[in-house]
């Protein structure tokens, strides 16, 4: 097989049919629980790890892959593509992209462009997947890198959380903030776009989805986009934000990636975390 490989991480949090029909090599991070660490999306599920979560004293950590795991990876690939392009989890709230650089320079003169999406979760997969259909539309290197950097300098990802529990747990906020905002129902809109930022406090679940939903209208302008749609163990909130988008954005419905965020960063936005993420398409 010639051409480009794709390689992403399980931030991506692809369904195996996209990674099937794309041969998309993903990359898990690791969650580490009561010193047992384990990797996302082959070593433990969502349920099993959301339903860990609940127990008290529960505090998990997080780790990017080895450069090793990466190595086999890019070694695999290798034996079917002429060349990869591997794009990875935000550099600034992971070590992933730097560890994936370092396994690229071990490949010798075999062409890896490791990329920085500045982005995570569904927005990070619909990318993948868009730079996999360029690829089969016949696009080599040079025009696949060119795509993902204008696709990411054109990038939007938001996204509310279901409580301010887990933002303050990963240090995020403090707890006399933390407790004022549950007892008053603030629903922070987070983005990232490199890091994690607050772009607003919406009072109320509806409110915060409702807002979530303006800020996207406000930066799409009207513009034809994909669009991914993400949630942390909340299928009715997702479905509930589904809605509203398709309502309210210019987007194909047969098109949303939509994708359930598992325990790497689910640790650290928590159970009932809803998010978009889009750019806009010609």
């Amino acid at each position: 097989m010639a051409g480009i490989g794709i390689v992403t991480d399980s931030t991506a949090y692809l369904d195996d049919e996209y990674v099937e029909r794309y041969d998309i090599k993903v990359v898990p991070l690791k969650v580490i629980m009561d010193d047992v660490s384990y990797r996302e999306g082959v070593d433990i599920s969502n349920e099993e790890f959301f339903t860990l979560l609940k127990r008290p004293g529960v505090f998990p950590t997080t780790s990017q892959p080895a450069v090793g795991e990466f190595l086999a990876a890019y070694k695999e690939m290798s034996e079917r593509y002429d060349g990869l392009i591997s794009i990875h989890i935000s550099s600034g709230i992971s070590g992933t992209y730097e560890a994936a650089r370092s396994a690229a320079s071990e490949m010798g003169d075999y062409p890896i462009e490791v990329i920085d999406s500045r982005f995570t979760a569904g927005l990070l997969g619909l990318i993948a997947v868009e730079l996999a259909k360029a690829r089969d539309c016949g696009l080599g290197m040079e025009k696949l890198k060119a795509l993902a950097e204008k696709i990411i300098g054109s990038s939007v990802l938001m996204f509310m959380v279901g409580t301010l529990e887990y933002l303050h747990r990963g240090g995020r906020i403090g707890g006399a903030q933390a407790l004022l905002g549950s007892m008053l129902q603030i629903k922070p809109i987070l983005f990232i776009d490199g890091i994690i930022d607050v772009a607003e406090r919406v009072r109320g679940a509806h409110k915060a989805l409702n807002r979530l939903v303006e800020i996207a209208v406000e930066k799409v302008g009207g513009k034809k986009i994909r669009l991914a749609i993400s949630h942390v163990m909340d299928p009715e909130r997702m479905q509930e934000l589904m809605g509203k988008v398709i309502e309210a954005l210019n987007c194909n419905p047969a098109e949303i990636l939509i994708s359930q965020t598992g325990p790497v960063i689910g640790s650290h936005v928590g159970p009932g975390t809803a998010g978009i993420g889009f750019f806009p398409v010609e």
